[in-house]
């Protein structure tokens, strides 16, 4: 699976799930949770896979969003030494 660089996620405003993973420092799986919990906004790509397999996007912007919203020491998001793990916002 390819590995993306942040600089090649920073010019796209619509990320896959993997670019999401990669750019947030998470696992896919991470993700998913966080679109299938309604935690952050994606839109499906009509006629693209079905269930688990739909080809989802997110948009940047609103990734970015959730992420200063929810948790601000995810690795390489700031210059943070010591690393928290993530936990569920309570309000989810």
């Amino acid at each position: 699976m390819k590995k993306y660089t942040k600089n090649d996620i920073k010019s796209k405003r619509a990320l896959s799930i993997t670019e999401a993973s990669d750019y947030a420092c998470v696992s896919r799986a991470t993700i998913s949770n966080w679109l299938m919990c309604g935690l952050l906004p994606y839109e499906d790509l009509p006629g693209r896979g079905k269930g688990n397999y739909k080809f989802r996007l997110i948009r940047r912007n609103e990734l970015d969003e959730f992420l200063n919203k929810h948790h601000n020491s995810f690795p390489g998001r700031n210059n943070k030494t010591s690393q928290k793990p993530f936990l569920m916002p309570k309000d989810a």
